[in-house]
């Protein structure tokens, strides 16, 4: 289903409202674009992602470099399993605000649900980069190249994980795993010595991952 398919619910109630013809500058297309993007978020919170997407794509056109706008729509997009749309959206919104960490790490998500393995880590790379002190980050991205056998940058990701949060058990024993797949073996006990002795221990998550692991090696 493409986005011309989409319901009009939205698009119905704006009446004989245009975009096209003379455009509306200054003040008026700001207050434009801001009364359908509320409408749009109106929309979201009640979960109508359809009229949602409606009302942020009249805001998209009334402000097409809100970065912000175009991230919400592409929200909708993925949302009603609009992938292709939801990529191109988020690229444009990335485009826009290149050191939005948030938008690199969101377009990973969607480069991956698309197959597109390298782009989404090269696109959680960025969100690293650009959001160095984040922990999360890190370990989506270790994750990810765990999940593809993109074992030494899995490593160098797990790695800054534990810096930034020496504690958590649960990225020792995922670093166990990556030391363990590239044949470090003493590495990888030191790891799970570690995973064992700290607290708390995400048992159901790193069980998780590795299910996922062995899911995409056979």
């Amino acid at each position: 289903m493409g986005v011309d398919a989409l319901d009009k619910p939205y698009a119905a109630k704006q009446g004989t409202e245009k975009t096209g013809g003379k455009r509306v500058r200054g003040a008026s297309t700001a207050r434009s674009a801001a009364a359908h993007f509320n409408r749009g978020e109106q929309f979201r919170r009640k979960g109508l992602l359809r009229s949602a997407a409606q009302a942020y794509r009249k805001a998209v056109e009334f402000a097409p470099d809100n970065a912000h706008y175009r991230f919400r729509l592409s929200e909708c997009y993925a949302g009603i399993g609009l992938t292709e749309e939801a990529i191109v959206e988020l690229e444009r919104a990335r485009d826009l605000k290149p050191e939005e960490s948030y938008y690199h790490f969101s377009l990973g998500n969607l480069y991956v649900r698309a197959g597109r393995i390298e782009e989404a880590i090269a696109s959680l790379q960025k969100a690293t980069h650009f959001a160095p002190r984040d922990a999360y980050y890190n370990v989506r991205l270790g994750v990810l190249c765990l999940r593809f056998r993109y074992l030494h940058e899995a490593a160098d990701a797990l790695r800054r994980a534990i810096k930034l949060d020496p504690e958590n058990a649960s990225y020792h024993a995922l670093l166990g795993d990556v030391y363990a797949g590239l044949g470090y073996d003493r590495e990888a006990l030191r790891h799970y010595r570690n995973a064992g002795r700290l607290d708390p221990y995400d048992a159901r998550y790193v069980e998780q991952v590795r299910r996922m692991v062995a899911g995409d090696m056979t």
